[in-house]
């Protein structure tokens, strides 16, 4: 009965499919140029509101079946602008699309007084990032995520590196960290602290810390993948990357992220809120946006099972059985432990029925961090008063933290203004960069048992003063541009709070062979 029951309703299935596929609403047409009249292969059509539809062939066809009349359809290709047309019922529809200067014809790259240019018109290379693409990255920080979006841009984690585990120097085109000119709408970005020492790209070098910029606040970032020293200065070598931020928005944006890695460590969350607010009724806004970052360690140490550094093999007499039960020398490598969070403002006023506007920009940044040094095994570094291990327990050796604590601040206010055919530009900007250092779970084998496990290493904090003044004008081919700038850099270093021995300063780290480092 059950066979005969599944024969006729396998009869009634394909007598009745044909019947179905021929039930559906088709429109077709063909899409063509509106100037030229050639067909346009690759047009997406949509039917708006849904995820339904399809693209049009190389010779500009199309077929879209559609389940409820009337719809709309939504044709859209890139350097076309969109059109859309309503479709009461089965069909043929031809689109003739006109061309649009939107995204190739963008005015890109601020912070210069120079005839705008656009992103087809530039003898250079540029970059125009909205903040859609930036977030597809999956990427959780500013730099991170330009690593994956513009070509020849480069940051990436530096692990067992002090500092600059915190920092993870970027470069434009493998020129340095200092090679590339970062600006904030269009002002300049202040530098970090951090002088890269160790043995990472950018060596003795200082870069601008782009983890102190939340993406939530930018709405594009313009990149010049070309030098630009003659017109930028002699720290745009590399190129010039520019972060604007958002204006008015018209919803609030809540965005929740959060991931892990593939081998279940470096485990992040992302949190944060963008809104904006209208200012008096001729324009102006103020855009506010809060936004938190935590994410754990990871670690990708190897297993080398031996230790080339201090010659120790595998089939060691001594410590052949420590590196059997340690074959990766007891290492943390990847990236740090982090948690940030960052306050963001832009704002604007106009006057002068808009043809002038006070402005303001800013934001502070505070994060923690945590990254580990070199394993101090055994054999390296003793421990004999049982500082960092119990008394009657076999000593394992340790690994000392690097944990820090960095503010990054900035403010900008500006106004901007016609004054005799020429457009005036005055502003003024402070940015901060701080960073404080403890090492922890360590010792000073030279203080014997009064080691402190800890150390207050120092604190460093760089600032700049910038006060601009510019005036251009633009004459059809011709640009008239002059102004003047000063600013003032402050280097200071204070906090340090090291132990004294012989009435010297002992840095915890000093000398391989006799304290530990």
């Amino acid at each position: 009965m059950k066979q005969k029951l599944f024969k006729k309703n396998m009869f009634l299935f394909f007598f009745m499919a044909p019947l179905m596929l021929l039930a559906q609403d088709v429109v077709k047409g063909k899409v063509t140029d509106s100037g030229l009249g050639d067909p346009l292969p690759g047009v997406n059509v949509v039917i708006k509101g849904t995820t339904t539809g399809t693209t049009t062939d190389f010779d500009g066809n199309y077929e879209l079946s559609v389940d409820n009349f009337p719809s709309i359809l939504v044709f859209s290709s890139l350097g076309y602008a969109s059109k859309e047309m309503q479709v009461a019922g089965p069909t043929t529809l031809n689109v003739a699309m006109d061309e649009s200067a939107t995204g190739l014809e963008e005015v890109v790259l601020l912070g210069n007084r120079s005839k705008p240019r656009t992103v087809i018109g530039s003898p250079v290379p540029i970059d125009n990032i909205g903040v859609a693409e930036l977030k597809s990255t999956g990427q959780p920080t500013v730099d991170k995520m330009l690593t994956y979006k513009v070509p020849s841009f480069n940051s990436t984690t530096q692990a067992i590196s002090d500092g600059t585990a915190h920092f993870d120097p970027a470069d434009l085109r493998g020129l340095g960290p200092s090679r590339t000119l970062v600006l904030v709408n269009g002002k300049r970005k202040n530098l970090s602290a951090l002088v890269y020492i160790n043995d990472t790209p950018g060596k003795g070098e200082v870069g601008v810390d782009l983890k102190s910029v939340p993406s939530a606040a930018i709405e594009r970032i313009e990149v010049l993948r070309d030098g630009a020293s003659a017109q930028y200065g002699s720290d745009a070598i590399a190129g010039v990357i520019n972060m604007v931020l958002k204006r008015n928005v018209e919803y609030t944006t809540v965005g929740v992220s959060s991931g892990i890695t593939t081998e279940g460590d470096g485990f992040n969350f992302a949190a944060d809120v963008n809104s904006a607010l209208k200012l008096g009724e001729d324009g102006g806004y103020l855009n506010l946006t809060v936004g938190y970052y935590n994410q754990e360690k990871t670690n990708r140490a190897g297993t080398p099972g031996e230790d080339g550094l201090f010659g120790v093999p595998a089939n060691d007499p001594d410590w052949g059985s420590w590196l059997s039960q340690n074959p990766d020398l007891g290492m943390t490598i990847g990236q740090p432990e982090l948690e940030k969070m960052d306050v963001f403002f832009n704002a604007g006023i106009p006057f002068k029925n808009g043809s002038g506007e006070i402005y303001t920009f800013g934001g502070l940044t505070y994060r923690k961090g945590k990254s580990f040094a070199l394993y101090r095994p055994p054999y390296w570094v003793s421990d004999p008063y049982n500082l960092l291990h119990e008394p009657g327990t076999t000593y394992q050796g340790f690994q000392p933290t690097f944990e820090t604590d960095i503010r990054d601040n900035n403010a900008t206010v500006g106004v901007k203004w016609k004054l005799f055919t020429f457009d005036v530009d005055l502003s003024g900007t402070y940015g901060r960069n701080a960073v404080n250092y403890d090492v922890r779970n360590t010792l000073n084998v030279v203080l014997g048992a009064n080691s402190p496990t800890s150390f207050d290493v120092g604190a460093y904090s760089f600032s700049n003063t910038l006060g601009n003044l510019d005036f251009s004008k633009n004459l059809g081919t011709v640009n008239i541009a002059f102004g003047a700038e000063i600013r003032e850099n402050a280097l200071l270093l204070w906090q340090v709070s090291l132990p004294l021995l012989r009435g010297k300063a002992l840095y915890p780290f000093q000398d391989y062979n006799q304290v530990m480092r």
